[in-house]
């Protein structure tokens, strides 16, 4: 079984200013800024939501299968995903389009300036349905041979989707699609819910088989829907609501008030990097509700996955197993059930 994730797969270009961000910018100055933050180290990074979420379920043993548009420059991503085992089956390149791309910088004070442009990442919904059991994927490629055979059996009918976020049009389609197809998903809005009005996010979270967000996005939620957690859950929605390093909280459909899961401990007791827990975080979840574990214990799973990117710089440098996570698992809450 795969469980079929869409969203942006992106570069990030990531530099580091050794000043401060606040002695540069002066109010009387914000309407004519022309500023230059002279940058001491950069690094390159594989990103974007929707293959943050197929990392972390990949570690874990699970079966991702990728939905989205890559641009013209997609080739060492490409050659990354196929590294890591990775389908490329539902990816698409479009070679009039750069890759989607966010370039960072943050000052000493951990302070981010982000730019990020969409690319490819805007013409998703040009990319046809992975029908996985044809022969030729979106990608382009013809699987002929024993090898291709074997993708194609090894990733299975899709069981669970998650619509990470991406660009508004694709999300939208890829939601009527999962829906005309009876493939339950997971709302995942996350940056993208100013995209959306009140009416749009609420038609995406009726339709939806569960919701995930954070304390920030659960605010933009409500603000333009008027659903808050609780009212969510009372459509009949299970809602995994995360609180950074406070934990998450799951909402049960129908449920009159949450479960807590704890926050797991970072490995090494180091926190180096945020960036990417929370898509880590969603890799956990898929795992365990696709190997039909309970919202609860698919939380855990996920917490600890968090735990386990926060420690390492950079959202996929992070090296984890099953076994390891299984231990961690015990070691907090007891046997565990998978």
């Amino acid at each position: 079984m795969s469980v079929l994730i869409s969203g942006s797969i992106a570069y990030d270009t990531i530099l580091s200013f050794d000043g401060r961000f606040a002695d540069s910018l002066h109010a009387e100055a914000i309407a004519h800024l022309n500023l230059t933050f002279p940058a001491s180290a950069m690094r390159r990074e594989f990103g974007g939501c929707a293959a943050n979420v197929a990392y972390a379920l990949k570690c874990l043993g699970g079966k991702p299968l990728l939905w989205s548009a890559m641009g013209k420059d997609a080739a060492p991503y490409m050659k990354h995903l196929e590294a890591l085992g990775i389908s490329t089956f539902g990816l698409k390149v479009l070679d009039d389009s750069w890759m989607p791309q966010a370039f960072i910088t943050t000052d000493a004070s951990g302070n981010q300036l982000t730019t990020f442009h969409g690319g490819a990442m805007d013409r998703t919904q040009e990319v046809p349905f992975p029908e996985i059991d044809t022969a030729t994927g979106a990608d382009g490629r013809v699987r002929t041979g024993a090898q291709a055979l074997a993708e194609l059996e090894d990733l299975g009918p899709v069981t669970l989707a998650m619509l990470s976020p991406g660009g508004k049009i694709a999300m939208g389609c890829h939601a009527e699609i999962c829906v005309e197809r009876g493939i339950p998903y997971i709302f995942d809005v996350g940056q993208a819910a100013p995209l959306f009005s009140g009416e749009e996010l609420r038609r995406f979270i009726e339709r939806a088989y569960a919701v995930a967000f954070s304390d920030y996005e659960a605010e933009l939620i409500e603000r333009a829907s008027g659903l808050s957690p609780e009212a969510i859950a009372k459509l009949g929605k299970i809602v995994f609501h995360t609180h950074g390093a406070r934990g998450s909280s799951v909402w049960l459909a129908n449920a009159q008030a949450p479960v807590a899961v704890p926050a797991a401990p970072v490995p090494g007791g180091a926190a180096r990097d945020p960036v990417g827990a929370g898509d880590a975080y969603r890799g956990g979840l898929l795992f365990g509700l696709t190997s039909g574990l309970g919202p609860v214990v698919s939380a855990r799973i996920a917490s600890i996955m968090g735990a386990i990117k926060v420690s390492a710089s950079g959202v996929q440098n992070y090296v984890t197993t099953l076994a390891d996570v299984r231990r961690t698992y015990a070691s907090l809450w007891g046997e565990a059930p998978f």
